[in-house]
This record gives C-alpha cells, structure tokens and sequence, in this order.
C-alpha cells in the first residue's frame, strides 16, 4: 500500500512539473530569499453586492470578499510613472498588464491610507501582455484563492468599483499566450475586475488599460512561486534603453544646465529602444522628446550657444531622432558655427541614411537645402572668392539641379568675371516663373551691357567714388595698383617698383617738374616696356618714379597712357570704360 501511495504521488509531481516548465519562457534570474514567517495585514475589502434573482450568482454575491489596493510605479528617480487600483488574490498575487509596469524600477501596493508593501517578484512570460506579481514574502492579503480558467465552469465577472452583484460572463475562443489566455469581451465589461468560478479567482479586465478578459493559465495559487524579480524584470524590459536615457533626461530639473539636459536627451538616441511604439509611455515617445529638445535648443540659440547646439549632434542622432525639423535646426547651428559647407554636409549625410521621406518634408528639406547653398555661394562671392563660390555653385546645382534660386547665382557669376556668352547661354536654359521676372530681366540687361563692353577695359570701382582704383601688369612682370587720375600728365610709379624692375635710377635719367600738394618737386623718367590693364597693352610708356606722399605703394595713371583710349566714366554706377583708340 505505502508503495501505490508513493508511486502515485511521484505521478502527480511529474504531471505537475511537467505543465509548470512547458509555462516558462523566462527562466529564474535570481534566486528569491527565503520568505520570513507571514504576517496578515488588514485590509479595505468589498462590501455584499445586492441579491440577483440567479441563486448561483446570490451565493457567489455573499460569500465573496475581494481586498482591492493601488498599484504605484515609480521610475528610477522616484517619480511616479503610474497608478492603478487592483484586486488582490490568493494571499498576495496582483495580475498587472505589462505596458503598465514599464520604466518602473519600484513597484508599492497601497492598502489603505497606512499601508504599504512592496511588489517584488511574479511570473511574467515574453507572451504576455500580463503579468502576475507577488507582494513581499512576509505580508499575506486575504482574498479569494487563484485558480487556473475552467471552459467547463460557470464564469462571473465583479467590478472593483461597482456595488453591484457578480454578473454572468461568456468566455469564448481564448487564445493561449503563456501564463494567460486572452479572449474579447462586450463592452458592458470595460472596468477594472474579477472573473470568478466557484468563489475562486480566475481572470482579470483592466478596463481602458488593456482591453479583453485575461484569464490565468498556470497552475492553483498555493502552488505558485515567483521566478522573476522586479529589478530583474525592468532589467530585461527597460534598462540600457533610449527609453531609460529618455526617463533620467526627463528627471533632470533646473538646477541642469539647458545644454545639459540637451545632451542627455540626444545621448538617449544613441541607445537601441526597448519597446515598441505601441508599449512606449506617452512621456517618452519620440514626438515628445523631440519637442522637448526643439525647446532647448530654442533656448540655447538665443544664448548664442550655437557651437555648443552643433557640438551635441551627429548624423547617427540625427537619423535615430528622425525629425526633419530637428535636423535643419542643427544643421543651421552648425553652418553658424564651422561654415555653410559643415552644415550642408551633416544634413546630407543624414537624409541619405533616413528611411523614405515623406513628400510634405521632402519639400521642406528642398527649400532648406536650397537656402543654405544659397548663402554660402552669396558669402564667398561677397568676399571676393569666385573660385570658392564656383565651388559652391556646381555642388548646389548637383544636388539641387531644378533649383533656380542656385542656377541665377550662377549666372551672376559668370557675369562678375565679364564672361558674358556663358551667362547668356545659362541663363537661356532654364524657364522661370513669374516671380522671377524682374529678377531675370536684370540680369539680361547686364549681359547686355557686357556685349555693348566688348573689345573694351572694364573698370569697376565704389559708386560715387572719386576715386578710381585699377590693378596693372608693368613689363608682364609685376602687378601695380594705380589710381585713375585725369589731372596728371604722366604715369607715376613707386621707387620701389622701378628697383624690382631693375630700372636704373640716376643721374643720367632726365628729370621732370613736378608740382604736388606738398610743393614743387623733381622726379627722375623712366620707360616701361608694357603697361597691360584688362588683356590691352600699351608698350614704350614714359612714367615718373615718384613716391605719393602716405600712399608710397600706389602709382598714378596718367594722361600719356589714357589718351590711348576713349574714355566713359558711370560714377552712378561704377564704371570705366576704356576704348582703344
């Protein structure tokens, strides 16, 4: 007999191994302390629910007591994250829904205004969208005893909140997910509460929280014991996440610095999330994190703290983040900060890594890409570098090649060196809006002065100068800058252009009156072979050497090599124009 006895309990141990491990998806992660001696705490319980005509149910409705507490889930810096009420079965065991307990690095149950215990391990499986969580191992809650789902039983459902009595539930087609099977529900059943067979706990709703009834799958509650800590759970679920940077960016308050804070949210996007978009907390969804860091950024480059805006990003954040707007505002710091070519290469380089662009930030990105080459193109040919800005012309026009904002500046380059057959053939191959009308008739009408100019020296100076500043070629060897000047008869050159020239200055050199402001004064003649200006050479020209008094560097051009020329002076506009004669 004490054999068949011992071989039968060896039986029901195997079968009940046997269906706890095919349960496990997680194994244990660490192992749990030995639970000290329980101790009962008092609790807030439901009150009887009024008498129905159903006498099963009127049997359920009065002896049934179920304690109910408040779930409180606290981030890593204590801030509380999330709150619910819940039942409490089988002496400890709250059922919560994942998406619930995310991010929670705490989890309290609240029993009463004075009592609180800590959640601090469960049975949580990768398939379910609940879980099942254990208070402390020194507390036990009276309530009814958890049960495994019976098809075969009579199923009630009892609100948290309501007074009422336990009403009939159907369940059908649940659908095995691991410690839980899921099944739809009607949409009478869309409040916090408890699915009931035989006086005993099998099933949970959680209202707008997550939809559909949650029945248990696993094994009766006295036979229950936790496999995976709480710690160990936000281990798994959230820690080393974007989320979790996300979380501790958001607990940064104002003793940070804005930059500071900055930082610590775009670190965030260096870090792989950990939950899908649907699990994520609405606080640490990309869209709100994003406007977060508009907002400081906002702030930071109203400091004047662009370099530092420019010195937190990369392309790799940029293209995590995802936002187009965020990418132009950083982009923008960084031209500021290290130049239009930085800025427009940062951008690049992440739109070429985004996933495909919708076509409303497609537009977007086109206008903001057409501004930055446009002022960088705009900066170097105001600073005089037509090589740079031709540069900067045919990387615009390769990346933009409809933009005609880039292509008139092209052809106003090819104006600016005098070449006027390449900017009307420019200038011909595109059509152009209305808009631009007046834009493009101006730049027809200097092509057309450029024609008119042909054959001729142009020389351009400051509008309304009285002075006409113009660079020369002295015996193809040296450049000499001169000034224009009517009123004296000679070419003046510096003595120390005359000695790089190799031009003997002595006694033998014929000598010339010359009257300056400083008085009378005697300068030595000399012959340069050529004097070049504009590709047109003049050879055998008679100069002065003679140093003008605070401009030792400059020369004078005078009436012996003007008079070789017709001449048309525009001070409105600038321009001299020089005919060979």
């Amino acid at each position: 007999m004490c054999v068949l006895i011992f071989a039968g309990m060896m039986v029901y141990f195997y079968q009940w191994l046997s269906k706890y491990e095919s349960k496990k998806n997680i194994p244990p992660i660490s192992q749990l302390s030995v639970p000290a001696p329980r101790k009962k705490i008092p609790v807030a319980v439901k009150e009887k629910v009024s008498v129905k005509k159903d006498r099963e149910i009127r049997q359920v409705s009065e002896r049934i007591k179920i304690p109910v507490g408040l779930v409180i889930i606290k981030d890593i810096s204590g801030k509380v994250i999330n709150q619910l009420p819940v039942p409490v079965v089988g002496g400890g065991w709250v059922a919560l829904p994942k998406r619930f307990c995310l991010g929670g690095a705490e989890w309290i149950l609240k029993m009463g205004p004075d009592t609180e215990v800590g959640i601090v391990a469960g049975l949580y499986n990768d398939h379910d969208r609940v879980g099942l969580w254990h208070v402390q191992d020194y507390v036990t809650i009276e309530g009814p005893e958890l049960y495994p789902w019976s098809a075969e039983q009579p199923t009630t459902w009892l609100s948290i909140r309501s007074a009422g009595s336990p009403e009939p539930l159907e369940i059908s087609n649940p659908r095995e997910q691991g410690y839980f099977m899921e099944a739809g529900l009607a949409a009478d059943f869309d409040e916090i509460g408890v699915l009931i067979q035989n006086d005993r706990a099998v099933g949970w709703t959680f209202g707008d929280v997550v939809a559909g009834a949650f029945v248990w799958n696993g094994d009766e509650g006295s036979y229950l014991r936790p496999e995976i800590r709480v710690d160990d759970f936000y281990r798994i679920t959230f820690a080393n996440s974007r989320e979790e940077e996300f979380t501790k960016a958001l607990a940064m308050g104002e003793d940070y610095l804005e930059l500071e804070r900055l930082e610590a949210f775009a670190n965030g996007f260096r870090f792989e999330p950990k939950l899908s978009a649907k699990e994520t907390p609405v606080n640490l969804r990309k869209a709100n994190v994003i406007k977060s860091m508009q907002a400081l950024i906002a702030a930071a480059l109203k400091a004047g703290s662009a370099r530092e805006v420019a010195n937190l990003f990369d392309a790799q954040i940029l293209v995590e983040a995802g936002d187009i707007v965020l990418l132009m505002e950083v982009s923008r710091a960084t031209a500021q900060s290290y130049g239009f070519e930085d800025g427009i290469e940062l951008a690049e380089n992440a739109v070429e890594q985004l996933a495909p662009i919708k076509e409303q930030d497609s537009i977007l990105l086109a206008k903001f890409f057409s501004e930055l080459y446009q002022n960088w193109l705009a900066a170097l040919f105001n600073k005089g570098s037509l090589q740079g800005a031709w540069r900067a012309y045919r990387l615009g026009s390769r990346s933009l090649p409809d933009d005609l904002g880039i292509h008139l500046l092209g052809v106003q380059l090819a104006l600016a060196e005098n070449n006027w057959v390449e900017a009307e053939e420019m200038l011909a191959a595109k059509e152009y809006p209305a808009s631009l009308r007046d834009k493009v008739q101006n730049l027809q009408n200097q092509i057309s002065e450029l024609k008119a100019q042909e054959g001729k020296i142009v020389i351009n100076f400051t509008p309304g100068s009285r002075q006409i500043p113009v660079s020369a070629v002295l015996n193809r060897e040296t450049n000499q800058n001169f000034i224009v000047d009517t009123g004296a008869s000679m070419v003046t050159i510096p003595r120390s252009t005359a000695e790089y020239l190799g031009l003997a200055v002595d006694d033998r050199n014929p000598m010339r009156r010359v009257v300056t402001a400083g008085g009378v004064r005697y300068a030595p003649e000399v012959t340069l072979y050529s004097i070049t200006i504009g590709g047109w050479e003049v050879n055998d020209v008679q100069a002065l050497v003679l140093d003008i008094p605070d401009q030792p560097d400059l020369g004078l051009l005078g009436l012996n090599y003007l008079q070789n020329f017709r001449m048309d002076v525009d001070t409105e506009r600038g321009t001299l124009l020089l005919e060979p004669r």
